[in-house]
């Protein structure tokens, strides 16, 4: 027997309609004109649907928010890690210089750090392409040659390298991460960044005034295993030599201790701890860092995704170290880059992706909307301090 409860029938059919039910343990069918389509338990087929690939996942957030496009910055800006047209190749593409400053014009770029100009006739190239016919918006920074790090006066040829450098108009030295993940001695053994042999070019820089960009390590999930636990799966996936989980590297806690000890070890020279001293995942011991080594400044290049998925974490960490950091992308010089890292800066919408998502994790960030004072510290100020120490240089 079906029953059909219908509005109006009255409390004597409400009544009796229950007590059929109760007795007979008969579940109420729906009444014609009611879809039968919509179940409540899940398709117990529905772990052989799932097949679309990760590569193919680009779900659309269905969020509602508020979303205020920034081209241009607020203030001036100083973008101290970049690659455009260095020595190196560390970006492919090659960018004619005028469209580089067209693109700065835009987007109210000041002057383009280029930390990989290596050394010699390679550093005088992008001095003579990118520095001089552009005064002011184009910054070269030198490199070691670790080919020579067996030779016995390894020590005294860098630093004269380093003093050439600087006397053709290099403003730096760029250290990559090969230095503690894959330059290595005579003896197979991986050197150390904080290797006796390195202490007097840190020396050097600090006579000159001119700072260390040192990148050491990576970000923390390159060390653990490629699986379907790791956040960066993907990025690791299309780069299986940026992983690091094997027993012949050294343990990312073992690479930043031993540059926090050259640091230590040289208090008079400025190190630049490059993506934000490559721990942006825990704030809390590269705050204390920052509070134990005060010739440390960090930047931000490449990191947008990690600090932006935090930002009450990453405000805090503004607020607190404002004098210490600097403003830097690590990407190709593109307007639409640009204004990515200028809204996460300026405003606070929410949860929009970073610039090359889902390449990093797949996950969105929020804008923090600092403020003014802090703003100008963090796109040019502090940059400029660090610049204002050369001595003499020209």
């Amino acid at each position: 027997m079906i029953f059909c409860a219908r509005r109006g029938n009255g409390r004597t059919q409400r009544k009796l309609l229950i007590g059929l039910l109760s007795v007979l343990g008969a579940a109420a069918l729906p009444c014609p004109g009611f879809s039968q389509d919509i179940q409540y338990q899940a398709d117990p087929d529905a772990a052989q649907k799932k097949t679309l690939l990760l590569k193919d996942f680009d779900p659309q957030p269905m969020l509602h928010a508020e979303k205020h496009e920034v081209p241009r910055a607020r203030f001036p800006v100083i973008d101290m890690h970049n690659h455009v047209n260095d020595a190196g190749g560390v970006h492919a593409e090659d960018i004619p210089p005028a469209e580089v400053v067209r693109r700065m014009d835009r987007a109210n770029v000041q002057t383009i750090v280029i930390l990989t100009g290596m050394w010699g006739d390679k550093l005088q190239g992008v001095l003579d392409k990118m520095v001089k016919p552009y005064p002011g918006r184009f910054i070269v920074f030198a490199q070691m040659d670790y080919r020579k790090i067996d030779d016995a006066n390894f020590s005294a040829e860098m630093v004269a390298q380093l003093d050439d450098a600087v006397r053709r108009g290099a403003r730096g030295l760029k250290v990559l991460k090969d230095l503690g993940l894959g330059v290595r001695d005579k003896s197979g053994k991986f050197v150390g960044v904080d290797d006796p042999r390195l202490d007097p070019v840190w020396e050097e820089c600090g006579r000159l005034g001119i700072p260390v960009a040192i990148h050491t390590s990576d970000p923390e999930a390159f060390w653990g295993p490629v699986d379907a636990h790791n956040e960066r799966y993907e990025e690791l996936i299309e780069n299986p030599t940026w992983g690091f989980h094997d027993a012949k590297f050294p343990s990312k806690e073992k690479l930043l201790a031993e540059r926090n000890h050259a640091i230590e070890k040289h208090p008079h020279t400025t190190f630049i701890a490059l993506h934000v001293a490559n721990w942006p995942e825990n704030l809390d011991v590269v705050s204390a860092w920052l509070d134990k080594y005060p010739n440390m400044m960090v930047e931000f290049g490449a990191r947008e995704a990690e600090l932006g998925r935090q930002p009450r974490r990453s405000e805090k960490f503004f607020h607190d170290y404002q004098d210490r950091i600097m403003f830097g992308t690590d990407a190709e010089p593109e307007e639409a880059m640009y204004a990515n890292y200028f809204r996460w800066l300026e405003t606070t919408d929410e949860y929009f992706p970073y610039w090359g998502y889902p390449g990093q994790g797949r996950w969105e960030i929020y804008g923090m909307g600092l403020p003014d004072s802090i703003l100008k510290k963090v796109y040019h100020q502090n940059a400029e301090k660090i610049f204002a120490q050369f001595k003499g240089l020209h």
